[in-house]
């Protein structure tokens, strides 16, 4: 199952599709009743053929009818192979609209209306998908992000104005993710990123440093106002041992200290692995 990254816009149905496709039917059961008859005044010319008849010869009044026939099953033939055509032309046409339609309809289930980003559903399948080979585990590393006052945001320049700062959020993420990557959006203001070939802690960080970077230059909006947006980074690595439920709880966890510190920053996996002498300023780096 390939999770598609392109916003692509539902498939206009054909409103003529369903009424053609009756329209053949009818057409070709005309043409069964049709042969049908034809094939019943046939059944009486064999029985009339049966019978002796004087010299030998075909009677006379059975030649028109005989003639008459066979020019009826030879038009019925082609018209029926023409509404056959059709029908199968109409059917192929129909085909297509549903494939688009399911298309479309798979796509809405995984993916966020607002930012055209994958969704939570799409997030944890990936995660699942990698996680089933052992040696990728210690190679993954999930980011956890949320917006800092992004209510704030609403309630002084509007929804809209939000919507705007989600939708240029979710550019900047994509833009510094490689090809392999994932960025989500779960919901509200929080985004998750499934990073993958990750040899070292460092990468991981690293990554987490060029979003909060990216980030420091305001959203603009199209009335020209700036409106700064900062982010609360939470980072988790795979470990051989653990499960995704544990993965992502890490990774929301450390997000969700960062918050308590007042945002802005991003908690790196150390944390898990701090001994209670460690300095809380190896923790964590600022945006």
């Amino acid at each position: 199952m390939n999770i598609h990254r392109d916003g692509s816009p539902p498939a206009a149905a054909p409103s003529r599709t369903l009424p053609t496709l009756r329209k053949s039917f009818h057409r070709i059961h005309l043409i069964i009743a049709a042969v049908a008859l034809m094939a019943g005044l046939l059944s009486l010319l064999a029985m009339a053929l049966e019978k002796p008849h004087q010299g030998g010869q075909l009677p006379f009044y059975l030649w028109p009818l005989l003639l008459l026939l066979s020019v009826a099953l030879l038009v019925s033939g082609l018209i029926a192979s023409f509404l056959t055509r059709r029908l199968n032309a109409e059917l192929d046409r129909w085909h297509q609209h549903l494939t688009r339609e399911n298309d479309t309809l798979a796509h809405q289930a995984l993916h966020d209306t607002l930012t055209g980003l994958p969704n939570r559903a799409a997030f944890t399948y990936q995660l699942e998908r990698r996680w089933l080979d052992p040696r990728e585990r210690q190679r993954v590393a999930v980011l956890f992000i949320d917006g800092n006052r992004f209510k704030e945001v609403n309630d002084r320049y509007g929804h809209a104005a939000g919507d705007r700062v989600l939708r240029v959020v979710a550019q900047r993420l994509r833009a510094r993710l490689r090809k392999d990557d994932l960025v989500a959006r779960l919901g509200g203001d929080e985004f998750a990123i499934l990073l993958t070939a990750i040899d070292r802690e460092e990468q991981a960080a690293q990554v987490a440093r060029d979003i909060t970077a990216e980030m420091r230059q305001p959203v603009e909006l199209d009335d020209g106002t700036r409106i700064p947006q900062t982010l609360s980074i939470g980072v988790a690595l795979g470990k051989h041992h653990q499960s995704t439920e544990v993965l992502l709880a890490q990774a929301d966890s450390a997000m969700y200290q960062i918050k308590q510190r007042g945002g802005g920053w991003f908690l790196s996996p150390s944390f898990w692995e701090l001994t209670p002498g460690v300095p809380p300023e190896r923790e964590v780096a600022p945006c």
